[in-house]
């Protein structure tokens, strides 16, 4: 039987639509159930690579798109899919009307998730609403999970009772160490202004990122992208840090003795956005 596939379908497939596929296509390998994700676009734009900014929300997530290049959606890549999923409803009504004749295996992800819900397409955005929307297209993905399983033929998925227990992440000591050392350090500074010169403790802190961001508990570990948080936390923090922006900074690296959650992610994606007024 020949592998079946899962085609996402976006506008340019240069965004949205090859990170989906790139975040579905892991979803389905961790359950071992054997499928092609490919993606493809509506608008045209053959050969192009993935946008800078999706390069770069998918390096965070630990996701390789160098070697994509866009292509349009054909004919003989709609008869070959049993799912085509779009990206949003807009893009779901072209293919509906160029493809009419695969218009029951047409779908939306917010469809398929139970949610009246399209993620915003984020060109020339920056990093930080890609991440957001990464974050939640990996949720509707998870929603959707059963019903995209739905679509695949007999044979193609792993029966539950076959299917490895999945093993919990475990962090590496080392970065465990690091960012329990590291939050000791900024609590120290919270409680005795001064003790610690703040460039010597930024430089700490950078170390300690870049260790954890060297040691990700697994593919769940969202570890890459929270890093890239920090530093830009880093970034925002007044050359002479208050006890606030200390204490916020000390809780924001005690997480990484942990692995890293979608929720965490957003936690500080959304701190981000009054870091510099923290008082």
């Amino acid at each position: 039987m020949n592998t079946p596939l899962i085609m996402i379908v976006g506008a340019a497939d240069t965004g949205r639509a090859p990170l989906t596929a790139a975040l579905l296509r892991r979803m389905l390998l961790q359950r071992t159930i054997d499928v092609r994700v490919e993606s493809a676009g509506v608008l045209g734009h053959d050969d192009d690579p993935a946008s800078p900014d999706a390069l770069a929300v998918a390096e965070h997530l630990s996701l390789d798109l160098s070697a994509h290049r866009a292509r349009s959606l054909s004919a003989d890549l709609v008869d070959a899919a049993s799912l085509l999923l779009a990206v949003d409803r807009g893009t779901a009504r072209v293919a509906r009307l160029r493809f009419p004749q695969a218009e029951a295996r047409i779908h939306t992800l917010g469809e398929l998730a139970g949610r009246d819900r399209d993620i915003p397409d984020p060109f020339k955005m920056q990093i930080g609403p890609w991440l957001i929307y990464a974050q939640e297209i990996e949720r509707l993905l998870q929603q959707a999970l059963p019903r995209i399983i739905a679509f695949l033929p007999e044979g193609a998925t792993t029966p539950p009772d076959s299917e490895p227990p999945a093993p919990s992440p475990v962090v590496a000591e080392e970065r465990r160490a690091a960012a329990e050392r590291t939050a000791q350090l900024l609590d120290l500074m919270t409680r005795i202004p001064g003790i610690v010169e703040w460039s010597a403790a930024r430089e700490q802190i950078e170390t300690t990122i870049a260790l954890a961001q060297a040691h990700p508990a697994g593919v769940s570990d969202l570890v890459v992208a929270y890093g890239a948080l920090l530093r830009a936390a880093l970034a925002l923090t007044p050359p002479v840090p208050g006890t606030v922006h200390l204490a916020a900074l000390r809780d924001a690296i005690a997480r990484l003795e942990q692995p890293i959650t979608s929720e965490d992610v957003s936690s500080l994606s959304a701190r981000l956005g009054a870091w510099s007024t923290l008082a």
